[in-house]
């Protein structure tokens, strides 16, 4: 099973390189890098939806079984790229896993974070927790990250509040139970989105229990992708 991971806004998929040692064989990890970041920092960043889906496409190995996992703003890309795959009549994952995300509604909140000044957005970031303090305080660095996280931020700006269909797959959605950004009840809204299984998982953690409860959240997921447990 391959088990291709998207990175939440701004960060690189390198986030997920640990996660091959909590895993069994049977679970290869296929970290999905979007440009302007991590081993394609030279790209630019991509700031619309529908290139940037083309783009994850090309790296999909459609021949062997897989999940498509997203964290955060990953959640909502994986989900679109589901709905891509359903619609070219491709082999659908056997699930798709959101983490930290709130059903596709109810994404609002960030329409105009993308508009920000670079001080304004910094601040955001800061407020948000996720970004490193030592990157936010270096100017040279953040000339650099600024164009990539605005980039995302534009295309959840973008994207919509109405109802944007729904995927195939089985859904399994994660939250963190002191997240105040995606709760149990944004959270389970993800119900309404695919025409097949549901289930939630409660994370310990913030919003960004990505990092803080990395074995707990892998354990979660190789629990989807060996044995389709859904809650």
């Amino acid at each position: 099973m391959n088990l291709y991971c998207i990175p939440y806004a701004g960060c690189s998929a390198r986030v997920y390189d640990s996660w091959q040692r909590h895993l069994p064989d049977s679970v290869t990890v296929m970290p999905m890098e979007l440009p302007g970041r991590g081993a394609r920092c030279v790209a630019e960043p991509i700031d619309e939806l529908a290139p940037l889906l083309a783009d994850l496409y090309q790296q999909l190995d459609l021949t062997s079984p897989y999940v498509l996992f997203g964290h955060s703003y990953g959640a909502v890309i994986a989900f679109e790229l589901a709905k891509l795959l359903r619609s070219k009549g491709d082999p659908e994952p056997a699930a798709l896993m959101v983490s930290a995300s709130r059903a596709p509604r109810l994404l609002g909140a960030d329409a105009d974070t993308h508009r920000l000044s670079d001080a304004e957005l910094t601040k955001r970031l800061a407020e948000l927790g996720g970004t490193p303090q030592e990157l936010l305080e270096n100017e040279e660095l953040m000339e650099v990250y600024l164009p990539v996280i605005r980039a995302d931020y534009r295309i959840l700006g973008e994207y919509g509040t109405g109802s944007p269909g729904t995927v195939g797959c089985p859904v399994v959605a994660f939250y963190g139970d002191a997240d105040d950004e995606a709760d149990l009840a944004s959270v389970e809204e993800w119900a309404n989105f695919t025409d097949s299984a549901f289930g939630v998982e409660k994370i310990h953690g913030d919003h960004f229990f990505l990092h803080a409860a990395e074995s707990e959240l892998v354990a979660a997921v190789e629990a989807v992708c060996t044995k389709g447990e859904l809650s």
